[in-house]
């Protein structure tokens, strides 16, 4: 069990804290060092039987007793021990700072005698204790026994690449039958309801996930949703997830928003877990779901045959176990890594142990993961033989075989996989947050003293993913996991391995028994404004180590009146969980409630009080001597901290993250000895930086470090921060132009294990102490120069840089994934990027100087721009506000081309999105071939007849991209194959017309705005070829006549070919009178908005003929608009009409 695991994990850290010099020289001082080391002697003896104890206490009631007894006394060893390690800091402190008067204080002593007298009668009570529970040991009979015997763990390779969940193997024919069942249109209902049922651990999430994703069911649908709903089937509750706002909203305005979401929309819904066996509950939900349009569906997983029964409308699947094959290469790949074993013995005992799991991929994962990190044929043999013949295993039952996987992890890990049992299931935790949850409760123990505590609780994390007891990843844009969840039966095996010691409880407090120590209160849609604590929580109060509570819209009355505080002195942890988990909501605690918290909780090691919007904090707080962890989060009214925050010497972890009004740090935040995380992300009035700062060597996490001409810390301080890791932004680089020197003491360059950086000069002010200008903005060069980073760097950020120039470091670093460039007014060279090969996102904004962005086009690097070197890995580019840009080389296209005659035209091979933003000189680019997501705003025709282009070849390879020097106002160039999904074409002043030459181009678009083209005066060539148009949005367009639009004569057989057309809005064009005639040939029209239209005079009579489609129908300020048609009335699908801003409308 998982407590047993605390036990042990709890004894060795004793034993190291008892024989470390810090505890050695508080032992001399307070005349304890004998009992210290008799201490340490009881607690080795206890050790070495916890294992064979852990065993007994299952069936023998006495052997119980005495670990609920050891239990109690660890902890409040533990407990002392801390007491004695935060002395020796203390003294540490005092050592080094000459104002050791004021920092005695944290102590509120006055006499270091009677305090070492004090805690020396503590230490005496508790070995007393340890020595009566060590003899005790004997008449049990214990054999002593090494955990390290239990397992023997083999590393796995270091990757956070390994990706399970998306190479699902054996589920491919039953994905296809899903979703042709899906697909299926010979049904009379509008919404069809399949459900997946299977015994818990076949992968049911897994295969709607699988059908989900799949692209041909994301073109089929217009709305995809997934909800998971899990035990408690709450109707508010599951419409609130599916429109994504908060539960407290009432259940007649979800309704309505509701059904302006489905309404007449082919959706997809995923309900996933699904337990609740009420049929009225379910009736009641359906009566919600079925405003969808024709061919909507719905897909139910649960493992129950009755939720099947009552859901289905159509038959159900039930989900069978792996084939004996597939469960074979399953297991293969997990318990082998890559390609079969050399050893046939072992691939026969894996086949056995296989038969076993019965065809259960969570199982087989499980399994075949916990093997291999075993070494040996003996290994694999001593599991099949001893732990599988041990289990009692049920028919369908596979949670015997995932607890032996619980059963090998080491003590540190049974603990922490214990705790993740507090959280609601499929609740998303953050990997960071978790760890450093971890490390406040003691968890996590690094095997010798050199290794850094996060990348311990890292492996810890990864170890326990790797076993399967983590899945539902995700990934930052560098591919490291950042947010995990628990398969519900994983979670099934938490809580049952945490027995009472770990309970999720409601606000009566049940399931809460006298061996409860870690409580998290789940109570999703109750009413807090009056709640106390439960009287059964009360009673057990004083064992509790973790107490966890949500957050609620409205009044919070937390009370502890009832609560003996004298009794409550072990509390641990005292968390609020994520609002957006819960309930969204934001709440307010008063400085009572704080000091309530304080007084109550003295031993706390986490604090979670995020979004509680207070002002101030009580200087109370500097009381939690042996708080690890403080989360204050989201309060934007904190103007600053309590001076007294800083006597909290154990503090790991400050969290500050979106205190938007913080304006300083404590002076004295040196004193923070412990602190590894200092999180500031949007803290955006942080006028400076404490002095001192360079001193917190142990610091991992800096978000932000804000420079102050005037007053603060210098920039020189970051010079012994080589620890730091995650994202650093440093604000306020125009205040150190005048210290080029203590700039590049910062030493940026040796912290390797910094991923993201930003450097901000925050605006574009001249500095008052240099004269010269020129000369002020040549300092910025060398700034820069002197700022270069590790070139393990992955992202750089640089704002309102004021040089010409930007460093030749820049192309050198070659792990950049992302560079974002802003505000450098006066930058005009940038060094060439083309060859980084991981780069990913390339951002260039509001350069005024910049006209070229590769100004070089050298010999050397016109050989180098062969597609396969030409930005090999960009898939974004943004080109935003760069008044002065004309292209990307100095050197004309054709120049650029005859450099690499020999060589394939530079393209963008990768390039998925492209955004271009008021650049009205910009007139030359590389090819980008292969672009879904095109956005092209303010920017001169030429260059979108560029982009439309025809790539002619020549022996194989693109002919050169010259600027255009044509003076037409159309664009009239042959079709090549255009594969954007969507197009905007915003603001480009001199475009009249699309001619029928480049229609061919736009049949894969599903998406299509044209605003602010103030000449354009004819669409009507390319509505023949938007077939798999979705949404089409045209505003802003003075001189175009949608009304007379017909070059031709067959303009309303063009409109016809807009067959998959759903949504149309016509925005702000003045010379629409009419509706387009050919837009009655538009059958799959649900939603039409006309908005500011000022000459609309009518709607046509055959409107009516949408009588099926037509959902919704938005008209606002058409002043001119008299009468509505008779036709409307036969528009018997409309459900929502709306018509504001319309004085002269007559309703007929």
């Amino acid at each position: 069990m998982a407590a047993e695991s605390v036990l042990v994990s709890v004894a060795e850290k004793i034993i190291e804290r008892l024989g470390s010099l810090a505890l050695e020289e508080i032992g001399l001082l307070w005349n304890v060092k004998d009992e210290l080391r008799k201490m340490k002697n009881s607690v080795t003896a206890i050790k070495a039987v916890l294992l064979d104890a852990e065993e007994k206490q299952d069936t023998n009631a006495g052997v119980r007793e005495w670990v609920e007894r050891l239990k109690d006394a660890a902890l409040d060893a533990d407990d002392l021990l801390d007491d004695f390690s935060t002395e020796a800091l203390h003294q540490e402190l005092m050592t080094q700072n000459k104002k050791g008067k004021k920092v005695r204080n944290f102590f509120s002593k006055s006499n270091q005698l009677v305090y070492g007298c004090k805690m020396g009668h503590k230490l005496r009570e508790i070995r007393g204790k340890l020595d009566e529970i060590a003899n005790d040991r004997i008449k049990f009979g214990f054999s002593e026994r090494s955990p390290e015997a239990r397992v023997v763990i083999r590393e796995r390779k270091q990757t956070h690449s390994f990706v399970r969940d998306k190479d699902v193997i054996g589920r491919e024919e039953e994905k296809n039958t899903i979703i042709k069942i899906l697909l299926n249109d010979n049904v009379k209902e509008n919404v069809v309801v399949v459900p997946i049922v299977g015994i818990g651990g076949l992968g049911k999430t897994t295969l709607a996930q699988l059908v989900f994703n799949d692209k041909i069911i994301q073109d089929h649908f217009e709305l995809i949703m997934w909800v998971c709903v899990s035990d408690v089937f709450d109707v508010q509750s599951i419409v609130a997830k599916i429109i994504g706002c908060s539960t407290n909203i009432e259940m007649e305005q979800l309704q309505r928003d509701l059904r302006e979401k489905i309404d007449g929309k082919r959706y997809l819904l995923v309900l996933d877990d699904v337990w609740n066996e009420n049929k009225q509950q379910w009736v009641r939900l359906m009566s919600l779901l079925l405003g969808g349009a024709m061919g909507s569906r719905i897909m139910v997983t649960t493992r129950l045959e009755k939720v099947a029964e009552i859901t289905r409308t159509f038959s159900s699947f039930r989900l069978k176990g792996l084939d004996n094959d597939k469960s074979w290469v399953l297991f293969a790949r997990m318990a082998f890594g890559n390609g079969e074993p050399q050893n046939q013995d072992l691939i026969a005992i894996g086949e056995e142990i296989v038969r076993k799991c019965m065809g259960v991929p969570l199982a087989i994962r499980t399994i075949g993961s916990m093997l291999y990190l075993k070494n040996s044929e003996n290994d694999w043999l001593y599991f099949k033989n001893t732990d599988l013949l041990k289990i009692n295993q049920q028919d369908n039952d596979t949670f015997p075989i995932l607890k032996l996987s619980y059963d090998h992890l080491s003590p540190y890990l049974k603990n922490c996989f214990a705790y993740c049992s507090l959280f609601p299931k499929d609740y998303p935790m953050n990997k960071k947050t978790l760890i450093q949850l971890w490390m406040a409760q003691g968890f996590i123990q690094p095997s010798n003293e050199n290794r850094c505590i996060e990348d311990v609780g890292e492996e810890y994390f990864m170890d326990l993913y790797w076993r399967s007891f983590f899945q539902d990843i995700e990934n930052d844009e560098y591919g490291n996991i950042e947010v995990c969840k628990m398969h519900d039966l994983i979670h099934d095996l938490a809580q049952s391995v945490a027995g009472n010691e770990y309970t999720m409880t409601n606000l009566e407090g049940e399931k809460i028994g006298e061996t409860t120590r870690h409580v998290s209160i789940n109570a999703t849609n109750l009413d807090f404004s009056s709640w106390k604590i439960p009287t059964r929580l009360a009673d057990q109060i004083r064992k509790l180590r973790s107490f966890l509570l949500p957050c609620h819209h409205g009044k919070f009355d937390l009370r502890f009146q009832q609560i003996n505080t004298a009794k409550v002195n072990k509390l641990r942890s005292f968390l609020l969980p994520s609002q957006n988990i819960y309930f969204g909501g934001i709440v307010a605690l008063d400085t009572a409630v704080y000091d309530s918290v304080i007084s109550c909780f003295k031993c706390l090691r986490v604090l979670d009080l995020h979004l509680m919007c207070n002002k101030t904090l009580p200087k109370s707080i500097g009381s939690l001597k042996h708080l690890r962890y403080l989360d204050l989060s989201g309060n934007e009214n904190i103007r600053m901290l309590p001076s007294s925050v800083t006597s909290l010497h154990n503090l790991q972890a400050l969290i500050l993250t979106e205190c938007n009004n913080l304006e300083e740090l404590p002076k004295d935040t040196r004193n923070l000895m412990s602190l590894r995380h200092l999180e500031l992300d949007s803290c955006n009035k942080l006028t400076h930086m404490p002095y001192g700062l360079g001193q917190l060597t142990s610091l991992q996490t800096l978000t932000d470090f804000v420079l102050n001409k005037k007053h603060g810390g210098s920039i020189s301080e970051l010079s012994s921060l080589n620890n730091l890791r995650g994202s650093l932004k440093i604000r306020g680089l125009k205040n150190m132009r005048c210290d080029a020197a203590q700039v590049k003491a910062a030493k940026l360059v040796e912290k390797p294990f910094l991923k993201c950086l930003t450097l901000s000069w925050e605006g574009d002010t001249v500095d008052e102490d240099i004269n010269d200008t020129t000369d002020m903005f040549s300092k910025d060069e060398l700034l820069l120069e002197n700022l270069q980073p590790h070139s393990k760097i992955k992202s750089l950020t640089v704002c309102n840089f004021g040089g010409m120039r930007f460093c030749d470091w820049l192309s050198s670093i070659s792990n950049l994934f992302e560079i974002a460039i802003s505000g450098c007014k006066r930058l005009q060279y940038l060094p060439p990027l083309h060859r980084l090969p991981h780069l990913d996102h390339l951002s260039l904004k509001s350069m005024s100087s910049l006209e070229y962005i590769d100004c070089d086009g050298s010999e050397e690097e016109c050989s180098c721009l062969s597609s396969p070197l030409f930005f090999p890995s960009l898939k974004s580019l943004v080109l935003q506000s760069n008044p002065n840009l004309r292209g990307w080389w100095r050197r004309s296209s054709s120049e650029v081309a005859a450099k690499v005659a020999a060589h394939q035209l530079p393209s963008f091979s990768f390039l998925s999105e492209l955004e271009i933003y008021d650049c009205p000189n910009l007139i030359s680019m590389p090819l980008c071939p292969y672009v879904e997501h095109f956005t092209c705003i303010g920017v001169i025709e030429k260059l979108l007849s560029q982009f439309l282009k025809p790539q002619t070849t020549t022996a194989g390879r693109s002919q050169a991209l010259a600027p255009l020097q044509s003076s037409s106002s159309s664009l009239s160039h042959p079709s090549l194959p255009f594969t954007s999904r969507s197009l905007i074409i915003g603001n480009i002043q001199n475009l009249e017309s699309f001619p029928k030459e480049l229609l061919p181009n736009f049949t894969s678009l599903r998406s299509l705005i044209i605003e602010k083209c103030l000449k354009l005066k004819s669409v009507s060539p390319l509505l023949q070829n938007l077939s798999a148009l979705h949404f089409l949005r045209i505003s802003t367009c003075k001189e175009l006549d949608l009304s007379n639009d017909e070059e031709d004569g067959d303009y309303g057989m063009r409109w016809k070919e807009l067959s998959s057309l759903r949504t149309l809005f016509l925005y702000d064009i003045p010379k629409l009178v009419s509706l387009p005639e050919g837009l009655q040939h538009v059958t799959t029209l649900g939603h039409l908005f006309i908005f500011c239209c000022d000459n609309l005079l009518t709607l046509p009579e055959w409107i009516g003929n949408f009588k099926s489609s037509l959902l919704e129908l938005h008209i606002f300020k058409c002043p001119k608009l008299t009468s509505l048609p008779e036709g409307i009335r036969n528009v018997r699908s409309l459900r929502k009409l709306e018509i504001t801003g319309c004085p002269q409308l007559e309703v007929r």
